[in-house]
């Protein structure tokens, strides 16, 4: 099958099917409750309605703008009446207002079980060579600085068994291709690699670094990037990330496109081996361990 780009599975989804349908009975999450950040518009906005039209208990979701906000709680109890809808107005690079937030849902709604962190920012594009320091490092207050104070604040209320995803971009882990976005995908990779990280930390926590396709947003629009999924593709996909039939895929990185049931399959090589861990190709890490350093002391 032609695919857009290099792909783990044969079988790419530019759309929703099935096997990730939020109306599956087994991907039910009635009884959670779920945030997401930048929901109030684009891929956040998807996630939150597939989380609602899956049975969670409660959905909060978290952006900068009221209105954006307001439009999606509507459009969504519209969509499905039965559904709890929370909205939170916070600055995500702000410490205090992330915390304010956090303290206003837990109020209303109780323990988190599932967060995405899915706010981010492009940032002002061009070469690196010449843009302004000062510009250059504005998508790391959101896409950095921000996504650590949402995961600090969930850790800190979350539970065993907790799931934290967070909305990467495949651009931070394929070779450059454009040359105006040095500041966004360099920041990516960083919250990337910041959350394989908390992953590591925080072992009983469920933590998936998660490429949401080529959706309708603004960061796309911004890019001048071609529409190549339909919106409610990573939202879906995110509500099988939480099913026990994905498990195996705890600590790793994954695109939305990749057929779930093919993913299913090479379970056993997923979890046994550096498949789809974050590193460099060409080195296997799987039995090195950081004491290994210690045997080259003098």
């Amino acid at each position: 099958m032609r695919t857009p780009f290099p792909s783990l599975t044969e079988t790419w989804h530019s759309s929703s099917y099935p096997a990730i349908s939020p109306s599956r009975p087994e991907l039910f999450v009635k009884g959670r409750t779920v945030l997401v950040t930048g929901g109030g518009v684009g891929i956040g906005a998807g996630i939150t309605r597939a989380f609602a039209e899956a049975g969670a208990a409660c959905v909060a979701l978290m952006s900068r703008s009221e209105k954006n906000l307001l439009a999606t709680k509507a459009s969504i109890e519209d969509a499905f009446p039965a559904a709890k809808v929370l909205t939170v107005v916070a600055d995500v690079t702000d410490r205090q207002s992330v915390q304010t937030a956090f303290d206003y849902i837990l109020d209303h709604m109780g323990k988190i079980d599932i967060c995405v962190c899915n706010a981010g920012v492009l940032g002002t594009a061009g070469p690196a060579a010449t843009v302004d320091p000062e510009t250059w490092f504005e998508p790391y207050e959101v896409n950095v600085k921000g996504s650590l104070l949402v995961a600090q604040a969930f850790l800190r209320q979350a539970t065993s068994g907790s799931f934290l995803l967070h909305i990467a971009s495949g651009m931070s882990h394929m070779p450059a291709v454009e040359t105006q976005l040095s500041a966004y995908v360099s920041s990516k990779a960083a919250s990337t690699k910041l959350f394989d990280y908390i992953a590591f930390e925080n072992p009983s926590i469920h933590v998936v670094n998660i490429q949401p396709g080529i959706v309708a947003s603004e960061g796309n629009r911004q890019s001048g990037a071609p529409v190549l999924d339909d919106p409610e593709l990573p939202g879906h996909f995110c509500v099988w990330l939480v099913s026990p039939e994905a498990q195996f895929l705890k600590s790793k990185y994954v695109w939305v496109n990749w057929d779930v049931d093919e993913l299913k399959v090479r379970k056993k090589e997923i979890l046994e081996t550096e498949l789809l861990d974050i590193k460099l190709d060409a080195l296997s890490f799987k039995d090195w361990k950081l004491a290994n350093l210690f045997e080259f002391t003098r």
